[in-house]
């Protein structure tokens, strides 16, 4: 059994030195009692601006790009390396959504979701698909990979990535029992919300198609006229929904995870087993369907 902690927060815009300290406070607290803790997307920059395409930076320093890269982490410098301590000390993983400078091109920023277990960092993730703005800031990413997690193989995805259900699917390929998406999903301050339980449709989806745990965590607040979704979930292979928070407020999802679930629904559905993959590969070439 698997205990996992979503931590639904508001990070601060720019301001990496508090929001640091808020992570290290919430492992200190969850760590006592979870396996894995999941942080939102950006949660060391906040996210960037303009929010959206057209719209006005309201943070200040104006310039957000050298300030973004400022406020974004080294991999091996001392702020993650506190956070692997407190992974160390508690016995627990840690998924991270960081802003991080490449180590070796002043300038360049990647989106990324860190994974930390008790022997330091294990894994990064460099977000694939970029929505709008990410674009002007941040290098895309150009792997798929899933690492040893507590007891599970565990794959990261970030925000947009969940509309291209080939991450997911090339994650459970790999061996993932366990999927994390955070996020940093917004709309605009005041308007109402579309569909409250978007987050779980699109959560329910990637896990019963491809029979793996699918945590959803997402962060809240308002940042330049935008109010952050929140609403994070957790959902069972089988498209049972563990845990939500229905709402956009700061807050904890705590659930647990049975790895048994994961066999026990893909020999159930058969949805390995029924797959031809080389028939979808005839439609899947730029020619179509081959003679």
């Amino acid at each position: 059994m698997i205990k996992a902690a979503l931590i639904q927060f508001e990070p601060q815009a720019l301001n990496p030195a508090e929001n640091f300290r808020r992570m290290a406070e919430a492992i200190e607290t969850e760590g006592k009692e979870a396996d894995l803790i999941v942080f939102p997307e950006l949660s060391n920059t906040g996210y960037i601006e303009p929010v959206a395409a057209g719209e006005q930076i309201a943070a200040r320093p104006p310039h957000f790009g050298q300030a973004l890269w400022e406020a974004c982490a080294d991999l091996d410098g001392e702020e993650i390396q506190h956070l692997s301590e407190l992974a160390a000390k508690h016995r627990t993983y840690l998924v991270l959504g960081l802003g991080l400078r490449d180590p070796l091109l002043r300038g360049v920023m990647r989106n990324a979701s860190v994974l930390i277990g008790p022997q330091g960092v294990a894994g990064t993730y460099i977000k694939v698909h970029q929505w709008q703005n990410e674009k002007l800031y941040f290098t895309k990413g150009d792997r798929i990979d899933t690492w040893p997690g507590p007891g599970c193989r565990l794959g990261m995805q970030i925000c947009y990535d969940i509309r291209f259900p080939e991450i997911t699917r090339i994650l459970a390929l790999q061996g993932a029992d366990v999927v994390t998406n955070i996020w940093a999903s917004s709309g605009i301050d005041g308007a109402p919300v579309a569909d409250e339980d978007l987050f779980v449709h699109r959560a329910y989806t990637r896990a019963i198609e491809n029979g793996v745990f699918f945590l959803s965590c997402n962060r809240v607040g308002v940042q330049a006229g935008h109010r952050f979704y929140g609403r994070s979930c957790a959902v069972a292979p089988n498209g049972r929904v563990l845990g939500i928070l229905k709402h956009d407020a700061e807050d904890v999802l705590r659930v647990e995870i049975d790895l048994q679930e994961v066999s026990q629904y893909r020999a159930y559905t058969g949805i390995w087993t029924d797959r031809d993959p080389a028939l979808y590969a005839r439609y899947l070439t730029t020619n179509g369907p081959a003679a």
